[in-house]
């Protein structure tokens, strides 16, 4: 999708204070040494018992909406993304976010698309202001913190730890310090059963009473035959080359052409074979340093990563930016964006 006048205007995050180090938690018990150094995790940040996704996902909110400058009362959707648990069943986080920023009488829903939540809320909440004209803005927040018993940050899957965390962006159609230029998203279904595993469906929420177990789902559905895996990775890859060219296409430019790529905080192994082995990219143009110390953070890694990039003043009027995203189901998102100018926070 080419945009003509569409503009974030504001991007904030939340981290937690506490840390755990992936050493303290292999020291623990919590982690393997062998997963340590091949997955290359040096921390996680911990929320409190207060700090629930949608918690600091409305203190994320503020400080974007603050960044911003965009009244309150043009905002005409808040859509909130996660991942995990949001702190109680049965209950709408968007409308406690709402209600916790910009207030109103504007929509608020959820989007839940696993680790590509954020990107495809964006894509989401970008629809929506552009086909209404009455209504200037969308704040798009994500949030999560991964607590057992329900969640094991350090074993739910075999190459990924679960950090805590938030972050939420400011849509524009009036004007932004950055320009969106495309977005583009692509699903393909056929992958579903990969995290939906063999096991039987289930009564209520939590049922077994033991933590998500994605990476036995995944041994499941990729041990029935021999070339499960080399199969599902061929799809991965196919898949995100065609949304990623797509958004370059939309965009009018090439992956060499843009300064900057922003995606999940993967394990060094997915990362350096996936993203930077793949696609050519100079790890200094990415936050990818900087994730090690935080981990996976949901839908928000991308968000969160924008909003490292701009507070670290590195991007510079008439650079581009792609952020990348996947998640289960599966789809993927990308938009590439271009700074107009460089933002006084």
């Amino acid at each position: 999708m080419r945009w003509q006048n569409l503009y974030i205007a504001g991007l904030g995050a939340f981290l937690p204070e506490q840390v755990c180090t992936a050493e303290q938690a292999v020291a623990d018990g919590h982690y393997g040494e062998g997963e340590r150094e091949a997955n290359g995790y040096r921390a996680v940040r911990v929320a409190s018992e207060e700090e629930t996704g949608p918690v600091m996902a409305a203190a994320a909110g503020r400080q974007a909406v603050e960044r911003s400058g965009v009244a309150a009362e043009e905002f005409g959707l808040v859509v909130h993304a996660s991942v995990g648990h949001q702190g109680q069943d049965v209950w709408t986080p968007a409308h406690y976010v709402q209600n916790e920023t910009v207030g109103g009488h504007g929509a608020a829903f959820e989007v839940r698309q696993g680790s590509n939540s954020g990107l495809a809320a964006v894509e989401v909440a970008a629809s929506w202001i552009s086909a209404r004209p009455d209504r200037d803005a969308a704040l798009v927040t994500t949030g999560d913190a991964f607590k057992l018993p329900y969640w094991d940050r350090w074993k739910a899957d075999d190459q990924v730890v679960y950090g805590d965390g938030a972050g939420a962006v400011v849509l524009s159609t009036r004007g932004g310090f950055l320009k969106v230029r495309s977005t583009a998203s692509h699903g393909d279904p056929s992958l579903e059963p990969l995290y939906r595993g063999e096991d039987a469906w289930t009564p209520a929420p939590f049922h077994t009473g033991g933590p998500v177990d994605l990476a036995g789902r995944k041994s499941h559905w990729l041990g029935r035959n021999e070339g499960a895996y080399d199969e599902a990775i061929a799809r991965i890859n196919k898949n995100f080359g065609t949304v990623l060219t797509q958004a370059l296409t939309d965009a009018d430019c090439e992956l060499g052409d843009t300064q900057w790529f922003v995606h999940a905080n993967m394990s060094r192994t997915i990362v350096e074979w996936g993203f930077h082995g793949a696609l050519g990219l100079d790890p200094d143009r990415t936050v990818y340093e900087w994730g090690l110390d935080y981990a996976h953070m949901g839908g928000g890694d991308q968000i969160i990563g924008l909003n490292r990039l701009f507070e670290t003043g590195r991007p510079k009027p008439g650079d581009l930016i792609v952020t990348a995203g996947a998640g289960i189901g599966f789809m993927w998102t990308v938009a590439v964006l271009e700074v107009l100018e460089t933002p006084s926070w």
